[in-house]
């Protein structure tokens, strides 16, 4: 049996599938298998990923969304971990082997994760700050507590960095059918029974920004909208209190909520950014409530403000981070801000 198996849910992957299982078979660390679920395409990737013959273990299922493919994939591992890679990310080589020396040396933990670049085709990030990340950690390979360190902005994991021992999901459930939040409800469930994460400061992965299909695109900007996020919080902080981790959660929650609610606000909606202080007012600061309330008197106007300093400091080199934001077609986010 291999000791790790690799997860990759794809969906009309088939312009940069290879990439990504390519940077699987050149992983220094060989005691693994490839599980990619097809989850419905309609393009070339099933020829692709066969193409690699029984390097490659390939399933295809009806198009049901990237968490529930990732369950197809959980079910079928053969692996003691079940490590996750997106379609369109790649990993650096000596990913899984630090990971799994980290995990060796830590028997404790049951997930772990690592920083990562971010590319949107021209330039390629890191996304967190290694030396602020080591001086968390405090010599240390792991948060002591997944929440904490996320809330502080220093445990930035995403699905493709993170590695998670298969009998977990036995105890904390598989990924639910969420448009956006799958990963984020699966993360903060796990974080309840087993807060320490292991985390490697050195990033591992590249998150490629520039090769979302038009679907995806568009559902990632229909969730900006904010119904599934507060849903999502709603639901955790439910969560939380029945585990008696109200305290520990409630500073994650705050930051997923605010980042939520700038994001409306930057897309002009004003509505759904009331709604948003509303329903959670008082882990709001007053002047988060008072300043969303001004600036969503005329919601488009302050998204045009923001949308053009944001677009500046793009043009002018000043942002430290790659995001998104200039890799949407600019037609696809005026049909679908329109249909939404």
């Amino acid at each position: 049996m291999p000791e790790v198996s690799v997860v990759i849910p794809a969906f009309n992957a088939g312009r940069f599938i290879n990439r990504t299982i390519n940077s699987v078979l050149a992983q220094t660390y060989k005691d693994y298998e490839v599980i990619v679920v097809d989850d419905g395409s309609t393009d070339n990737t099933a020829e692709a990923v066969k193409s690699y013959g029984s390097k490659v273990q390939y399933i295809h299922q009806a198009n049901a969304g990237d968490g529930l493919a990732r369950n197809t994939g959980i079910k079928a591992a053969k692996g003691r971990w079940v490590a996750f890679l997106d379609h369109d990310d790649e990993w650096l080589p000596e990913k899984l082997a630090l990971q799994m020396n980290m995990l060796s040396s830590n028997p404790d933990l049951r997930w772990c994760g690592t920083n990562r670049y971010q590319s949107d085709g021209q330039r390629c990030a890191v996304v967190a700050d290694s030396r602020k990340v080591e001086i968390k950690l405090g010599g240390r390979d792991y948060f002591e507590n997944y929440f904490r360190a996320v809330a502080d902005g220093v445990c930035s994991v995403i699905t493709s960095t993170l590695m998670i021992r298969k009998d977990v999901f036995a105890q904390v459930g598989m990924f639910g059918n969420w448009m956006r939040c799958a990963d984020l409800d699966m993360w903060w469930r796990i974080a309840y029974k087993f807060p320490q994460i292991g985390y490697i400061s050195r990033p591992q992965a590249v998150v490629h920004l520039d090769t979302g299909h038009v679907t995806t695109v568009r559902l990632s900007i229909i969730a900006k909208r904010g119904e599934e996020a507060r849903k999502l919080v709603a639901k955790h902080l439910e969560m939380a209190a029945t585990e008696g981790k109200s305290e520990e959660f409630k500073p994650l929650a705050v930051r997923a909520l605010k980042d939520a609610l700038l994001m409306m606000l930057y897309r002009g909606f004003g509505a759904d950014a009331r709604l948003t202080i509303n329903q959670f007012g008082p882990l709001f600061p007053w002047h988060w409530r008072v300043g969303t309330y001004l600036l969503t008197i005329l919601p488009k106007f302050t998204a045009v403000v923001a949308q053009t300093f944001m677009y500046l400091g793009h043009k002018l080199g000043l942002e430290r981070q790659v995001s998104r934001r200039w890799v949407y077609p600019k037609d696809i986010n005026r049909k679908t801000e329109k249909q939404t």
